[in-house]
């Protein structure tokens, strides 16, 4: 992923995950994205890549839907005008790959296709990071 291993003295406006950031990525896609929205999506990817345990099946398959959902909406606005071809394939494959797949019946699988599907809404949010930030 692009960015993850920079200074971050050397991003100057780039992604640094603060709030701050988040909300001028949301500012620049000029599609309706809201805060909260971005909130849930990291909530989400917290609950699947944490340390905590395994939810329950309902959670599960409630935490898997909303992944879904999230990396739905993420393909939905990949910022393609700005990106490498080769850049958002490699990002947005998985990503694509992942929306059809079922949640498996044991812990192990069940615990790796949430990791994978948090993984993949980080990817596509890093593609967001060089968007320029309109100026307020």
């Amino acid at each position: 992923m692009s960015g993850i291993a920079q200074d971050p003295s050397s991003l100057k406006g780039g992604f640094d995950a603060s709030v701050e950031t988040l909300q001028r990525v949301l500012a620049a896609l000029d599609h309706p994205i809201h805060a909260s929205t971005l909130n849930g999506i990291l909530d989400d990817v917290d609950a699947a890549l944490g340390d905590g345990p395994v939810p329950d099946d309902q959670e599960i398959h409630a935490l898997a839907l909303r992944l879904r959902g999230h990396l739905m909406r993420l393909l939905a606005v990949i910022p393609e005008h700005e990106q490498d071809p080769d850049q958002i394939a490699a990002l947005a494959g998985p990503g694509q790959r992942l929306l059809n797949r079922e949640v498996p019946g044991d812990c192990m699988g069940t615990r790796k296709l949430l990791r994978a599907m948090a993984l993949a809404a980080l990817a596509l949010l890093d593609l967001f990071s060089p968007l320029p930030v309109p100026a307020n």
